[in-house]
């Protein structure tokens, strides 16, 4: 809720003085102070409170893992050949990738969770790997509560403290009473949860997660983003969450026809690189000869010296302007419609009920985050529109 303030009131500070805009700006100083009546402590904030910092793992040596002349194959269907990877302490990779090139399959390949059939898998000094799927819970005590779950995992090192406990369980759907059920009636949902809060106050060096956000709500997701930031283990991962990759400045990994290519820079380096031209289309895209991004001319002595060589621009017609005022409008237009999907997505997303279904949780945050893209690219041409109405207007 403050991003989105944030993001309402610096469009009225812009706007806000121009008769033009003046609806558009009063409709959203009304919104702001709708969110700011609405708003409660969420689960990060909860975190911030109390002051708790998630452990640091153990230090590993500088060559984590490494697979050498990896086979892996189901049946006669062959995943990789002669696969080799190196991961480094420190690192935050992404992979991304075609559905069914073999991510999943890497990433348990690197955990150890699935046997190779030919080459090395080879760990690192002092190396401890963690695998987390959405859909794991096996580490999980059934005759505890969760609460004991959480406070059985108390050391010397973290001090973790009840109300610490309780605030990271908050932070992960798991308020109130919640806290003391028996964790063998939790549902498949609640265990995932669970198991990755355990994960992050007890976490391992090599940290190797599957899908971690698919059973979070926005604010749990800020929530562990915040704890990986701060995590100084070799964190790799697989996530459809455009956000969530953005937020951890990851590097990408792309894996495709039992090959790795890796780039040397984050998720929007990837983009820029791969010539892809959608943000949430990229993670399962191959290599494909998208209309390239175009860079932006050079701000150098040269163009400024042409700009100004430039006639003066000319007053607007009648028809221009009355042009102008329709584009404008049904970009205000369609920037409404999408922030109400996204109050939708997210009234749907902070329902518990979703949860019992982790399909419908994956959608609805799947959805979320290209709407939240829409939103940013429909907001960004309408106030460069509505600017140069404003500008030609005062002609």
């Amino acid at each position: 809720q403050q991003r989105e303030i944030a993001h309402q009131q610096r469009f009225v500070d812009r706007f806000g003085a121009k008769a033009s805009m003046a609806t558009r700006a009063k409709s959203k100083e009304k919104h702001i102070e709708r969110l700011k009546a609405e708003a409660v402590e969420s689960p990060e904030e909860d975190l911030k409170r109390i002051n708790f910092r998630f452990p640091q793992p153990a230090r590993s040596g500088l060559k984590v893992i490494e697979l050498k002349h990896v086979e892996q194959a189901y049946g006669d269907h062959v995943v990789y050949r002669d696969l080799n990877f190196v991961a480094e302490r420190g690192q935050k990779l992404v992979l991304v990738g075609p559905n069914g090139a073999g991510k999943s399959t890497l990433l348990k390949i690197l955990g150890d969770v699935i046997p190779i059939r030919g080459g090395s898998r080879e760990l690192g000094a002092n190396v401890t790997p963690g695998y987390f799927a959405q859909n794991r819970g096996e580490n999980l005590k059934l005759d505890l509560t969760v609460l004991e779950n959480m406070m059985e995992l108390r050391t010397a090192q973290n001090d973790l403290t009840e109300q610490q406990a309780r605030a990271i369980l908050g932070a992960f759907l798991f308020r109130k009473d919640d806290v003391f059920k028996k964790t063998a009636v939790l549902s498949g949902g609640e265990k995932s949860r669970l198991a990755l809060a355990r994960l992050l106050v007890d976490p391992p060096n090599l940290l190797l997660m599957d899908e971690p956000t698919t059973h979070l709500d926005i604010a749990s997701i800020d929530a562990l983003i915040n704890a990986l930031k701060t995590f100084e283990g070799t964190f790799i991962f697989i996530s459809h969450d455009v956000h969530f990759i953005r937020a951890l400045d990851a590097h990408v990994l792309h894996v495709h026809s039992g090959r790795l290519t890796p780039y040397a820079g984050n998720y929007d380096y990837y983009l820029e690189k791969s010539k892809a031209t959608d943000a949430r289309a990229a993670l399962t895209a191959g290599f494909t000869d998208a209309r390239p991004v175009q860079a932006a001319p050079a701000n150098n002595k040269s163009s400024a010296q042409n700009s100004k060589a430039e006639p003066a621009t000319k007053k607007p017609s009648a028809n221009e302007l009355r042009k102008l005022r329709e584009d404008v409008g049904l970009l205000e237009k369609r920037v409404s419609e999408l922030e109400a999907a996204q109050n939708e997505l997210t009234a749907a997303l902070e329902d518990p009920a979703t949860y019992e279904d982790p399909g419908k949780a994956q959608h609805l945050n799947r959805e979320l985050s290209t709407v939240v893209d829409q939103i940013t690219a429909a907001t960004n041409e309408w106030e460069a529109a509505a600017t140069k109405l404003v500008e030609l207007e005062a002609l």
